[in-house]
């Protein structure tokens, strides 16, 4: 049951979704809208599980990894539920007006150029996730910016993503997705190896991987102190932000090489959510916001 509810895309998409939820406690004057954490629901859930299927069956056998068994079992149905999640994103679409589907559309064209090769080189057509080093920052750059840019400039127009205090909170949300996105190039250094893709994992082993991941904790750190400082953000978001820290550290320190697919996930993705909760339960002084006009 639990393999079926991470393997089946329904954890990451509810760990996205509670990140967006999280987002209209962060942002002052930003009223809750329902269709916008519903909507990034579906929408992650049909890219993940596009992600999952696309030429799956041409995958060799030695890198077929336990997520990707289960798809291979599991696909005709993985593929019923893909096509009603996109009706439902059909049928939320009338609550956004035009400018705000014309701003989702990089995000979206960047997500499948994760999954199918729409970028030319010399040696052919390569996906974005080919290029070197790249992975995590690509992850938590698309994430962020669905997770926290979008219900801003949903509500407030894309000229609020200029705000000095947006960039500061864009940036702190990046560089903690950095973080917690490393440890999957970790996870699948011997399979990105036999596929010729270059991430951290590959280049510099699991070790110095591992501190890699350390500097970039030490970063999202000091992006949170400056935000604390520079924002007037209160004692309830430093309180969070510390419990998260110590979550994410002690994940760290606690990861090794002979953990499975599921360990990763639910670690991980689980401070994704942790992260969520904590930064929401922290700005509990901003739930005002959530009285406004839907």
């Amino acid at each position: 049951m639990l393999k079926s509810f991470v393997y089946a895309n329904l954890l990451v998409a509810t760990v996205l979704s509670s990140l967006t939820c999280s987002s209209f406690f962060l942002v002052d004057y930003l009223a809750f809208r329902w269709y916008v954490p519903a909507s990034v629901f579906l929408g992650s859930f049909v890219l993940y599980t596009f992600h999952r299927l696309y030429k799956i069956d041409f995958i060799p056998v030695q890198q077929l990894a336990e997520r990707h068994q289960w798809v291979l079992k599991h696909a005709q149905s993985m593929k019923y539920a893909m096509s009603f999640a996109v009706f439902g994103l059909m049928l939320l679409l009338p609550n956004f007006n035009a400018d705000t589907v014309v701003w989702l559309v990089p995000a979206g064209l960047i997500s499948v150029g994760y999954t199918i090769p729409i970028l030319p080189s010399q040696n052919g057509w390569r996906r974005f996730r080919d290029i070197p080093l790249t992975k995590p920052l690509i992850i938590a750059l698309v994430v962020s910016y669905i997770t926290l840019a979008f219900p801003v400039f949903e509500q407030m127009g894309m000229q609020a993503l200029f705000e000095p205090s947006f960039i500061q909170r864009f940036t702190e949300r990046f560089l903690f997705l950095v973080a917690v996105t490393i440890p999957f190039d970790m996870r699948d250094i011997l399979n990105d190896k036999d596929a010729g893709i270059q991430t951290l994992g590959t280049e510099f082993g699991f070790s110095r991987a591992r501190l890699v991941g350390y500097i970039i904790i030490a970063a999202w750190s000091v992006s949170m102190l400056m935000l604390y400082f520079f924002t007037g953000s209160g004692l309830g978001s430093l309180i969070a932000f510390g419990l998260a820290l110590g979550c994410v550290t002690i994940a760290y320190a606690s990861m090794k090489p002979v953990w499975d697919e599921i360990q990763f996930i639910l670690v991980f993705e689980g401070c994704i959510f942790l992260y969520s909760v904590l930064y929401a339960l922290g700005a509990i002084d901003q739930v005002t916001a959530w009285i406004h006009p839907l």
